[in-house]
C-alpha cells in the first residue's frame, strides 16, 4: 500500500499530493501544488484566489496524521484511524494563492492517552502561511 494510501481522505478532500519526509511516530513534511481548479478556490476569491486558513489547518492535520500513524514499511497494521480534536492558536502571516506549493511540515509535540498533539508550519513557495498547532484523537 503506497503510504498517502494510509489517509482515509480521498479527493477532494485528500490535500496531501506527495509525501517528502516522514520519521514514523516523530513528524512528517508533506507536499501539494495550489491549482485554480482546487474546489476551495470557488468563491474564495473570484477575482483573487486565496486559499482558506481551514483547508491549510487540513493539511497540516492531514501530514500530522501520517507522521502519527503511518504505519511503517512492512508492518502489516492499519493506519490508526484520527480525527481533528482541538486546533490552535494558529496564525496565518500571509496568504496563499493558486499555483504555489503548499508544503506542510508536522511534528508530534506529545500523546497523552488517545490525543496526538501536533505542531508545525505550512509554507507557500517558501512564504510562511500558517503555523501552529491541533490536537488529534483515535475514531472509535
Amino acid at each position: 500500500m503506497p503510504l498517502i494510501d494510509a489517509l482515509p481522505h480521498q479527493p477532494p478532500m485528500r490535500l496531501v499530493e506527495e509525501i517528502v519526509d516522514i520519521q514514523y511516530g516523530e513528524s512528517c513534511t508533506g507536499r501539494r501544488v495550489a491549482k485554480a481548479s482546487d474546489f476551495y478556490f470557488q468563491g474564495h476569491f473570484p477575482d483573487q484566489p486565496v486559499v482558506p486558513a481551514v483547508i491549510l489547518i487540513e493539511l497540516l492535520a492531514q501530514t500530522g496524521g501520517l507522521a502519527a500513524a503511518a504505519p511503517p514499511p512492512g508492518s502489516t497494521a492499519p493506519p490508526l484511524q484520527l480525527r481533528v480534536a482541538a486546533v490552535g492558536p494558529f496564525k496565518f502571516p500571509a496568504a496563499a494563492g493558486a499555483g504555489q506549493t503548499l508544503e506542510a511540515v508536522a511534528n508530534v509535540a506529545g500523546r497523552m492517552g488517545g490525543l496526538i498533539k501536533i505542531e508545525g508550519s505550512v509554507t507557500a513557495d517558501g512564504v510562511i502561511v500558517a503555523t501552529g498547532s491541533l490536537t488529534l484523537a483515535g475514531v472509535g
